[in-house]
């Protein structure tokens, strides 16, 4: 976690009249610092998440685009899309993968994960990664949208943290993942669902869940 202060002059007179584009500059600092330091994470994620050439892959929050460039790499045959609630991490992912959006093979918009844009059985893969924090509470909601449109055959996997390095209790521990998410998970209809311990970045543990939505039979 960070701490950032940001010094208003007094010609600004308040927070509500700071200048469009020095909100602009601010939050793209704070997403290429993001990049950097969930940059361990992240390149284990799309290393695990095995994407074919022909995937059609979501990922699910991208931020300022770095997992986003990675998994193109990987879909070289395919496509992939993105969502994100944020318009300024839209613009910046963009700007990052100005060659793949204009040939067409990268695709990224704002929107929420509660509601997402595509028809069913659309993606080979949905990835997501450090955004569980935010739906944790309730994520029958997340879960069944990705579940609606993965291919039949296709997975999801989401990486979070869930505790840090000397500290006496995890944030999320095993019980929790196994009773809450797990079992969820098995319930909506995901199979083949289990969890991988991931690396330590930064003294954050990680962990990644996965689940695959059964083939059509």
């Amino acid at each position: 976690m960070f701490l950032i202060f940001l010094r208003i002059p007094p010609s600004w007179g308040s927070v509500n009249s700071i200048p469009a584009r020095v909100y602009t500059v601010f939050n793209n600092f704070v997403g290429e610092l993001m990049v950097r330091q969930h940059a361990k994470e992240t390149t284990w994620t799309v290393s695990i998440a095995n994407v074919q050439p022909g995937d059609r892959v979501l990922e699910i929050g991208f931020g300022a685009g770095k997992a986003i460039q990675l998994l193109e790499k990987k879909a070289t045959h395919g496509f992939v899309y993105g969502i994100d609630l944020s318009a300024t991490m839209v613009k910046r992912a963009k700007e990052r993968n100005a060659r793949a959006v204009r040939t067409g093979r990268v695709t990224l918009q704002q929107g929420e994960a509660a509601h997402l844009p595509f028809e069913e059985h659309h993606f080979d893969k949905v990835v997501s990664i450090h955004t569980f924090y935010w739906w944790s509470e309730d994520p029958y909601i997340f879960l069944t949208e990705v579940f609606r449109v993965l291919k039949p055959g296709g997975t999801l996997l989401f990486t979070f943290s869930h505790g840090k390095m000397g500290e006496e209790r995890d944030y999320y521990d095993q019980a929790f993942i196994e009773e809450q998410i797990l079992t969820l998970m098995k319930n909506i209809g995901f199979t083949a669902v289990s969890f991988r311990p991931g690396p330590i970045s930064r003294q954050f543990k990680h962990i990644a869940v996965l689940g695959t939505k059964p083939s059509a039979s």
